[in-house]
C-alpha cells in the first residue's frame, strides 16, 4: 500500500502481487477483522464571533510562517501567543520538504497550549505528510529535516536500528555497507521515526487532530472532497478516517514490538517483508499461531481504507484541479450535508495565489509558501467582522481571493477568445493539408502572425448549404443536414454557458472554401486511441464524473452523433475536451437516442447557467449558424433537464 506522493499525479493504488495475496491468504484467511477505533473527544464543529485566522501549507518553511503569523498579531516577537481570543486554522502538511518541520510543529503545540489560555484555539486538520510521516513513508523528509532529530538519537540508537538491518542483511557487514546505511538512514531517523510515533511527543499530538473541520460556514480541509464521501456527516468522516488511520498505526507498532516490521524497513516495501517474515515463520513453525497475525491482519487489510486512497479528504485534488461544473456537484452535496456554505483546502499549491474556485464555493489556500521548492509566498485567510479578506506577507492591503481562469482558449494558446476568434479570421495560412478522417475530409490548416504558429481543423462540408437563407424552414431539412456552422454554433453556446469543453471555432474562407476553422487540441488523444491503445485513465478527475458535463451538454444540443473518436482527453491532465458537432442542433425536445437511459447530474452551479440562458442572448449569439426552430428547441430541452435530472442534494 502506498498514498499517493504529494506534488505528483495520483496513481491508482497499487495492488498486491501473485506472491503477496496467495500468502495473505493462506496466512490470514482465518484472523478477525478489527474494529474501527474513532477518536472520542475531538470537536468537528466550532462556533466563534472571534476572528479566524486559516492557513496553508507550510512544509516546514518556519520563518515565512512566523513572520505572517507576526504580521496577523497571532504571536509576539518571542513566538508567544499575542492573538486573544483568535481561533488559529491550520489546513495540514506543516512537514515534509522544508528545513524548519520539527520548529513549525512544536511552535504549534506550544500556541495550542497558550491560545486555550488566552481565549482563543489552535485547530488543525491533518494532511497528506502529516499522515505519510507518522507511517513511516519519509520519501519527502529533507537532510535538515532528519538533522533536526540527531541530537535526540544515541549511538545505542543508531547501533540498534544497524543491527535490526545486519539481521535480514547479514552479508552487508563491512565498513563499505555501514556507511551506506548511514547515508540511507542519517543521524536522526530513530529519533524522527519515534517523534512521530502514536506515543511519540509529536504524533501523539497530531492525532489528536481530525481530517475535516467546520469552523461557522465554513469546512477547513486539506485535499478535498470526492463524490464517495460527499454523503457523509462530519462525525462519520473522521471517525471512519481517524479510525482507520489509528487502527494501522498500533498494528504497524505491534509488528515493531514484536520484532517482526524493524524501523529501517521502508513503507512502500513493508507487504513484502511482512510475507517473507510470515512465511519464514510458517515454515519454522507449523502449526502455530503467533501472537502478531491480527496486527498483520490490519496491516494487510488497510490495502481498502479510505484513509490510504486518492480519495481521502487528506489526499483528494479533483475539488483543486476538475471541472468547476462537474466537480461541484461533490462539494455542494457534502456542504449541504453539514450545514456549510464553502469548502477551504490546500494540498494543491497555487505558486502564491489564493485562488477562489466554483465561484466562492471553494477557496484554494496553499499558496507554496515554501518558496525553495513552490516558489510561492506565504498567506492567510482572514474571517472577522468586515467579511472575508487575504493577508500576504509583507503586504499592508486586504485583499480579495483570485477568481479562476479556466478558460481553454487560453490553455491551449495563451489567447482569450475574443483574441484567438480574430487570429483564426485574419492570420495567414500557410499550410493546409488533408486529414483522412471521417466522411467529410476535413483539413488541417496551419496559421501565423508575428512569433504566433497555430494549426486549426478545417471543416467545409455543408449538405444543405441553402438552408441558412430559406424563408421557408424545413424542419425536415434541419433535422438532416451535416452543416459546419454547427461546430460555430457548439462553441458559442459552449461559452455562454462558460463549460470551457469547445474549442474556439469561427467560420472562414480557406483556399476559395466557405467553412468553420477550429482550433486544433495538440497533446490530446481521443477515447478510442486510449483504449485501443490501453493507455489507463491517469488523472485526478474521474472520467465518470467528466462525463456528467458530456451528457447535458450532448442533451442539451441533441447530439446524437457522440462517439468515442470525438471525445478527447489532454495526455497530461486527462482533461475533457468535445469536439465535432456538425451533426447536432436537432429540433426533438426530448434526449438524444443514445442518452435516453441516462440520468443527468447537475450542480447547482451549472443548473443556475443552464437558468440563465434565453431567447434574446440565444438569437444574438446563435442566429448567425441555427435556425429559430433550432434555437427553441435549445430551450426546450434546457427546461426537461432542469425539470428531470438529478441535484446535489444529498
Amino acid at each position: 500500500m502506498s498514498p499517493p506522493g504529494s506534488g505528483e499525479r495520483t496513481p491508482r493504488r497499487a495492488g498486491l502481487n501473485a506472491m503477496t495475496r496467495s500468502l495473505q491468504h493462506i496466512l490470514l484467511a482465518t484472523l478477525l477483522a478489527w474494529a474501527p477505533l474513532a477518536l472520542a473527544g475531538t470537536a468537528y464543529e466550532v462556533s466563534t464571533d472571534a476572528r479566524v485566522v486559516a492557513f496553508g501549507d507550510v512544509h516546514g518553511a518556519f520563518e515565512d510562517w512566523v513572520a505572517l503569523l507576526g504580521e496577523l498579531g497571532i504571536v509576539d516577537e518571542n513566538l508567544e501567543w499575542s492573538g486573544g481570543d483568535t481561533h488559529l486554522v491550520s489546513l495540514g502538511d506543516l512537514i515534509d520538504r522544508g528545513p524548519g518541520s520539527r520548529e513549525v510543529v512544536e511552535l504549534m503545540m506550544k500556541l495550542d497550549a497558550q491560545a486555550r489560555r488566552a481565549g482563543g484555539a489552535v485547530h488543525m486538520v491533518l494532511g497528506n505528510h502529516e499522515i505519510m510521516v507518522m507511517l513511516g513513508d519519509l520519501r519527502y523528509v529533507s537532510a535538515a529535516e532528519f538533522a533536526a532529530f540527531a541530537d535526540d538519537e544515541s549511538a545505542a540508537d543508531r547501533q540498534r536500528l544497524f543491527e535490526d538491518y545486519l539481521r535480514d542483511h547479514p552479508e552487508r557487514d563491512t565498513p563499505a555497507d555501514r556507511a551506506a546505511f548511514d547515508e540511507r538512514f542519517p543521524a536522526g531517523f530513530s529519533a524522527l521515526r519515534r517523534a512521530y510515533s502514536p506515543t511519540g511527543e509529536l504524533g501523539s499530538w497530531l492525532l489528536r487532530h481530525p481530517l475535516a473541520l467546520k469552523v461557522n460556514d465554513k469546512v477547513y480541509m486539506h485535499g478535498g472532497i470526492a463524490f464517495e464521501t460527499s454523503g457523509l456527516s462530519l462525525e462519520e468522516l473522521n471517525d471512519r478516517v481517524t479510525g482507520e488511520l489509528k487502527q494501522f498505526l498500533d498494528a504497524s507498532e505491534a509488528l515493531h514490538a514484536a520484532g517482526m516490521l524493524p524501523r529501517y524497513v521502508d513503507y512502500n516495501d513493508r507487504l513484502a517483508y511482512l510475507n517473507t517474515r510470515a512465511q519464514a515463520f510458517v515454515d519454522s513453525n507449523p502449526g502455530v499461531r503467533p501472537d502478531w497475525l491480527d496486527a498483520m491482519h490490519a496491516v494487510f487489510d488497510a490495502q481498502k481504507a479510505l484513509v490510504f486512497s486518492s480519495d481521502s479528504p487528506n489526499w483528494y485534488r479533483g475539488t483543486a484541479h476538475c471541472h468547476p461544473y462537474a466537480e461541484s456537484f461533490n462539494t455542494e452535496r457534502f456542504l449541504k450535508r453539514i450545514g456549510a456554505s464553502q469548502l477551504v483546502i490546500g494540498h494543491t499549491p497555487s505558486r502564491g495565489e489564493v485562488i477562489e474556485r466554483m465561484e466562492g464555493l471553494v477557496i484554494r489556500l496553499d499558496t507554496g509558501m515554501l518558496q525553495s521548492v513552490y516558489g510561492g509566498r506565504a498567506a492567510a485567510l482572514v474571517s472577522d467582522d468586515s467579511g472575508d479578506w487575504v493577508h500576504y506577507l509583507g503586504s499592508a492591503q486586504r485583499e480579495r481571493p483570485q477568481p479562476e481562469d479556466f478558460s481553454l482558449s487560453a490553455s491551449l494558446t495563451g489567447m482569450d477568445d475574443a483574441q484567438l476568434e480574430d487570429f483564426l479570421r485574419s492570420a495567414e495560412v500557410v499550410e493546409v493539408e488533408g486529414i483522412d478522417v471521417g466522411i467529410t475530409k476535413p483539413r488541417r490548416v496551419t496559421q501565423r502572425r508575428g512569433d504566433i504558429t497555430l494549426d486549426s481543423a478545417f471543416k467545409f462540408h455543408d449538405s444543405n448549404r441553402a438552408l441558412q437563407a430559406l424563408r421557408k424552414r424545413e424542419k425536415t431539412s434541419i433535422n438532416e443536414s451535416d452543416r459546419y456552422v454547427y461546430d460555430v454554433a457548439a462553441y458559442k453556446l459552449d461559452r455562454m454557458l462558460d463549460l470551457q469543453l469547445v474549442p474556439a471555432a469561427v467560420t472562414t474562407r480557406v483556399q476559395d472554401k466557405d467553412g468553420a476553422l477550429s482550433v486544433w487540441i495538440d497533446n490530446s488523444i481521443s477515447e478510442t486511441a486510449r483504449l485501443q491503445q490501453e493507455l489507463p485513465f491517469d488523472s485526478y478527475c474521474k472520467k465518470d464524473e467528466q462525463y456528467r458535463l458530456r451528457f447535458v451538454f450532448d442533451t442539451l444540443i441533441y447530439n446524437d452523433d457522440r462517439n468515442l473518436g470525438n471525445v478527447l482527453w489532454d495526455r497530461d491532465t486527462f482533461m475533457m475536451r468535445l469536439i465535432d458537432h456538425s451533426l447536432a442542433f436537432r429540433t426533438s425536445v426530448r434526449k438524444p437516442r443514445q442518452l435516453r437511459d441516462t440520468e443527468l447530474e447537475v450542480s447547482d452551479l451549472l443548473r443556475e447557467k443552464l437558468q440563465q440562458l434565453n431567447q434574446e442572448d440565444m438569437t444574438r449569439e446563435l442566429s448567425p449558424y441555427l435556425m429559430n426552430k433550432q434555437i427553441s428547441a435549445i430551450l426546450k430541452r434546457r427546461d426537461r433537464i432542469l425539470d428531470r435530472s438529478a441535484g446535489s442534494d444529498p
